[in-house]
């Protein structure tokens, strides 16, 4: 069988193209290996500070005083109940002055400043508190009915 001269260097070329890039995978392995210098550089070699227990401890607030709260606390908000429409299982609507506005109708859910909400209203109650579900803070109460 005769082979062209065309096949047989196109043999050797690509036969030299393999080796070369066999060989040049072998030297960047070889390289990357034996070079320590990336993987010492992520690494710190200075010694970590010994920590005293009793100075940490004071850092995070151990054995000093409670801090004190200095800030004037602000006086409860000023409400008075007017009315109230009461619906089943605490639902409902009722009139009140809160602080200096004039009477407006809130309904149960509604803010009525400074953290408040109205909670639930009663017959002839309402109950205010921080949020829905925890113990009222207040409950107001409409003035007995005078008798005639």
């Amino acid at each position: 069988m005769q082979t062209s001269l065309f096949q047989t260097w196109w043999n050797r070329v690509a036969t030299f193209g393999v080796a070369a890039m066999a060989s040049g995978s072998v030297a960047w392995w070889a390289m990357t290996l034996s070079n320590s210098a990336p993987w010492q550089a992520s690494v710190s070699t200075t010694p970590t500070p010994l920590l005293d227990g009793a100075v940490l401890a004071r850092a995070f607030g151990a054995g000093a005083a409670p801090a004190v709260n200095t800030a004037p606390v602000p006086p409860p908000l000023a409400m008075q109940l007017l009315g109230v429409v009461a619906g089943a299982g605490g639902k409902g609507h009722a009139l009140l002055i809160v602080g200096d506005a004039p009477a407006k109708t809130y309904k149960v859910g509604s803010n009525l400043g400074e953290g408040l909400l109205l909670q639930s209203v009663g017959l002839r109650s309402a109950q205010v508190g921080p949020n829905m579900k925890g113990p009222a803070s207040q409950i107001l109460e409409l003035p007995p009915l005078s008798k005639p």
